[in-house]
């Protein structure tokens, strides 16, 4: 099917989540907005990631879907979906882009009305949704340009560069720059948020070894440190904090935005592949990143403030699925050396690394 760029006035981009498949997807929006320049671009988003958009500029409305029921009922719920659908149906769009092409998106897509559904047709369902096929990249094309080439059906106008975006609201940084105020930290001080989340436990880097690197942060280079993470990294960081024997300061569970501001607030960001490392590459803050099982190829932080840390050499099972680790104890991110996470860190802001 060709699709007349003209007749394309209204386009929906899928995007349920998460935070660091979000914010990758940024080129490709910006490449739909240079590819069709008067359109209205709308993206559907959960609620939960609203603010990875906020002031996003090749989005013109977000529409969020409740993605956790809560406390309502089975039905309630199918009942809100299909309100959802309608609400769709009733925008009239030309173009529906599904940048991920799963079960909730395929179904929206497939009624959504509009005449151009581009998605990947792996399966038999998506076949039935999307008369557009994108192309499925190979092995080790990163997100970022996998999604660029999903849009290669509709003969698109490619951006120059591959930025990433995010932003935040004034009153978020002024939040961010009082609590740091009031725990001591001024602008002359060297921050160093540490995030020790991951989707999967085989993905953190071990907190003894994290704990090594804050007590080198502090005592060589005088950093002060930001925890920061959800309800399943309190833990973790409390190892953390052990293993170095230093105090820091704690920001975990805090809305997306707020986050934003805080990693926007440091001078260096330490974590493993997870959404929050995205998001300060996304500020532009210097990112050194640790990889074991996901490959870094595919999934790297973007950016040229940006180090990747890996076990070297890499052993025979890298990438693997992160399911279930046949290497327990000894697995992929306990074999990152010390030095090497140094060296990545003093490559970025230009300061010698003494060795452990």
């Amino acid at each position: 099917m060709t699709v007349d760029k003209k007749s394309i006035k209204k386009i929906l981009v899928l995007r349920y989540r998460s935070i660091g498949d979000i914010i990758l997807s940024g080129p490709a929006l910006e490449a739909l907005r240079l590819t069709y320049p008067s359109a209205r671009i709308d993206m559907v988003v959960d609620d939960q990631f609203a603010d990875i958009c906020h002031g996003h500029p090749y989005i013109d409305y977000l529409l969020l879907h409740r993605r956790n029921r809560g406390n309502m009922s089975k039905f309630d719920y199918f009942m809100l979906n299909l309100k959802f659908i309608h609400k769709v149906r009733k925008a009239h769009y030309d173009l529906v882009v599904d940048l991920h092409s799963g079960p909730r998106s395929a179904t929206l897509t497939l009624l959504s009305g509009a005449r151009h559904r581009l998605g990947y047709r792996f399966r038999w369902r998506n076949k039935l949704a999307y008369n557009l096929a994108a192309p499925i990249g190979g092995p080790g094309v990163h997100t970022v340009e996998g999604l660029l080439q999903m849009l290669l059906p509709l003969n698109p106008v490619l951006p120059d560069t591959r930025t990433l975006r995010l932003a935040y609201p004034e009153e978020e940084k002024q939040f961010v720059r009082g609590f740091l105020e009031k725990h001591g930290v001024t602008d002359k001080d060297f921050l160093v948020m540490v995030h020790p989340g991951a989707r999967v436990d085989v993905k953190r880097l071990p907190a003894e070894k994290m704990g090594s690197v804050v007590r080198w942060l502090i005592d060589e280079l005088g950093a002060k440190v930001v925890y920061a993470g959800n309800n399943n990294d309190i833990a973790p960081i409390a190892e953390i904090v052990s293993y170095s024997g230093r105090r820091g300061l704690i920001a975990t569970n805090l809305p997306l935005a707020r986050l934003s501001a805080l990693i926007g607030s440091c001078n260096l960001f330490l974590g493993n592949d997870s959404g929050p490392m995205h998001m300060a590459a996304a500020l532009d803050v210097p990112v050194v990143a640790f990889f074991g099982p996901s490959d870094p190829t595919v999934w790297g932080p973007v950016g040229k403030n940006v180090r990747v840390v890996r076990n070297a050499p890499t052993m025979e099972c890298q990438p693997c699925d992160q399911k279930k680790c046949p290497q327990t104890g000894m697995h992929c991110m306990t074999k990152i050396k010390l030095n090497d996470i140094k060296r990545a860190i003093a490559g970025l802001i230009n300061r010698p690394a003494s060795r452990v």
